[in-house]
C-alpha cells in the first residue's frame, strides 16, 4: 500500500489550455478518494498522470515516499481498471487475470492459487474457464477488477468502472467494491461523474471544476458544508434548488431572503458578508422542502409527480414566475397531489444556502 501526494500537479496539451490547473492533494495510505465532476473536467486526466499513461506537465507526483513523475507505468506498483474492461478476447477469465503475473515469470502454480483466492473473494470461480464474450457485462467487469487485484499492488485506479453496467448491476458492484476495499485497505482512487457513487463509495472526495479540484472533504461535509454553488449542485442524489434572492435586514436584525421576487423566507443565521444591493442565490435541497396550503408559503404550480416508491418527486413551476422547484416527498405523502395542482412551499430555515454572485458560499453566523 501506498500514499499519493500530488503537488503543482498542470497538464496542457501543446499550445492548448491547462486541463490540470495546478492542483495539490494529499491521498492517504489505505484511503478511498473519489473525483467527481462532469466531463471534461479534469478527473481522468489526472487519474492517467497518477497511472503514468499522460505526462506531467508540471508538479510532483509521489507515490509512498519516492518522486514518480518519471517512473514508467509498469514500475509504479499501480493497477488500473478501465471503463471498458479491456479484456483479451481470445483469453479465458482465468488467463486473463493471471496474465500480468505470468509476464513477471511467476510459477504456473503461484499464477494458479493466486487467481484462484481472487477468484473467491469476487465470487467468480465458476466463471474463471470462460471466455469474454459469454460473461455479462458485470461478469466481465468483476474479471476486469480481479486482473487488478492478482498483481497486489500498492494502489488501486479505476475510470468510471461501472458506467457500462445496468441500474441494478452499478449498486450491486458498488456494494462488492466497498467490501473489497475493507478486505483488502489498499490506496483506491475512483473516477465517476456520478455523485451518487462519490458520495457512498469515498472516504473523502473531491470535486472537479474545468481543471480545478472545488472542494475535498468526506461526503457528509460536502452536502452540508458546500463552499460554492457548483459543489451544492454536486452533492445529494438529487440536484439542489437554486433560487435568484434578495437580502433584507429587519428592523430587529435578523435577515429574510425574498425568493425570487415575490415570496420570502427568515434565515436561521446572518449572512457575516452580502453583496451591495443584497442580491444573491438561495441553495434549498429538495428533501429540505415541504408542502404546505397555498395561503402558507411560496405558492407553486404542480407540472409533474415523480413516484419512486419510497418517495416521491414533485416538480413545480412558482407562480407568476417560469422558476421550477423539486421537493421530495417521503413514504406516501402525494398521493392526495396532482398536476396543476396550487400548493405552497416553505424550507427547513436552518438548511437554506446562499452564494454570492461568483458562486461561492456565503458565511453567517
Amino acid at each position: 500500500m501506498a500514499s499519493i501526494s500530488l503537488r503543482g500537479i498542470r497538464k496542457s496539451y501543446g499550445a492548448g489550455p491547462e486541463v490540470v490547473k495546478g492542483l495539490d492533494l494529499e491521498i492517504d495510505d489505505g484511503e478511498f478518494m473519489v473525483f467527481v465532476g462532469p466531463s471534461g473536467c479534469g478527473k481522468s486526466t489526472l487519474l492517467r498522470m497518477i497511472a503514468g499513461l499522460e505526462e506531467i506537465s508540471e508538479g510532483q507526483l509521489r507515490i509512498g515516499d519516492v518522486v514518480a513523475n518519471e517512473i514508467a507505468p509498469a514500475e509504479r506498483g499501480i493497477a488500473m481498471v478501465f471503463q471498458n474492461y479491456a479484456l483479451y478476447p481470445h483469453m479465458t477469465a482465468r488467463q486473463n487475470m493471471g496474465f500480468a503475473l505470468k509476464l513477471s515469470n511467476a510459477s504456473a502454480p503461484d499464477v494458479r492459487n493466486a487467481v484462484n483466492k481472487v477468484a473467491e473473494i469476487l465470487q467468480i470461480t465458476h466463471l474463471l474457464e470462460r471466455k469474454p464474450k459469454a460473461l455479462s457485462g458485470g461478469e466481465r467487469q468483476r474479471v476486469a477488477i480481479g486482473r487488478a487485484i492478482v498483481r497486489q499492488p500498492k494502489v488501486f485506479l479505476f475510470d468510471e468502472p461501472l458506467s457500462n453496467l445496468d441500474a441494478s448491476l452499478r449498486v450491486q458492484t458498488r456494494i462488492e467494491l466497498a467490501k473489497l476495499h475493507q478486505e483488502l485497505g489498499t490506496t483506491m482512487i475512483y473516477v465517476t461523474h456520478d455523485q451518487v457513487e462519490a458520495m457512498t463509495l469515498g472516504d473523502r472526495v473531491a470535486v472537479f471544476n474545468d481543471g480545478y479540484m472545488e472542494q475535498v472533504g468526506a461526503p457528509l461535509d460536502l452536502y452540508r458544508q458546500p463552499v460554492s454553488r457548483f459543489v451544492a449542485g454536486f452533492s445529494g442524489a438529487l440536484r439542489m434548488n437554486f433560487f435568484p434572492c434578495k437580502l433584507v435586514s429587519s428592523s430587529a436584525g435578523n435577515s429574510t431572503a425574498w425568493i425570487t421576487g415575490h415570496c420570502q423566507f427568515p434565515l436561521s443565521a446572518t449572512p457575516l458578508c452580502i453583496d451591495g444591493n443584497g442580491d444573491m442565490t438561495a441553495g434549498i435541497r429538495p428533501e429540505h422542502l415541504r408542502i404546505v396550503a397555498p395561503d402558507a408559503g411560496c405558492q407553486a404550480r404542480i407540472s409533474l409527480i415523480e413516484q419512486l416508491g419510497d418517495s416521491q418527486i414533485v416538480h413545480a413551476t412558482l407562480k407568476d414566475s417560469a422558476h421550477t422547484v423539486a421537493i421530495k416527498l417521503h413514504g406516501e405523502m402525494a398521493h392526495d397531489l396532482h398536476p396543476d395542482q396550487l400548493i405552497g412551499f416553505v424550507p427547513e430555515e436552518k438548511n437554506i444556502f446562499l452564494f454570492d454572485h461568483a458562486g461561492r458560499a456565503v458565511s453567517t453566523h
